[in-house]
């Protein structure tokens, strides 16, 4: 699901498929669609801090949580983080009674 452009150099297709294959990618969906179901509405740089990743890996997950119809972009507002203009993340549909997304994603 890792991807990188077509325009892309090869050593982002090859850091996209080093991602997948190690699994790094994964846990990090994993993390940051965890993260929108407890707290919807934060930006990305705000989700970064809260699940402790980089700021730059949640902006390139949640698009792929987005394509997989798990999460929608919510409004833009200022983020607490950046200071700057974001967009925020929902997810598409209501999380489970316990809190869960009712299954893993890939």
């Amino acid at each position: 699901m890792a991807r990188a452009r077509n325009s892309d150099p090869f050593t982002s297709h090859e850091a996209a498929r080093e991602a997948e294959a190690s699994g790094r990618a994964s846990a990090h969906r994993q993390l940051c669609l965890d993260e929108v179901l407890k707290h919807p509405g934060k930006t990305a740089a705000e989700i970064a801090v809260a699940v402790g990743l980089e700021r730059h890996a949640p902006s390139r997950r949640l698009p792929e949580l987005r394509d997989a119809g798990l999460l929608k972009n919510g409004p833009a507002r200022i983020c607490k983080v950046t200071g700057r203009m974001s967009l925020t993340w929902l997810p598409t549909k209501p999380a489970c009674r316990d809190g869960g997304a009712g299954g893993e994603v890939q």
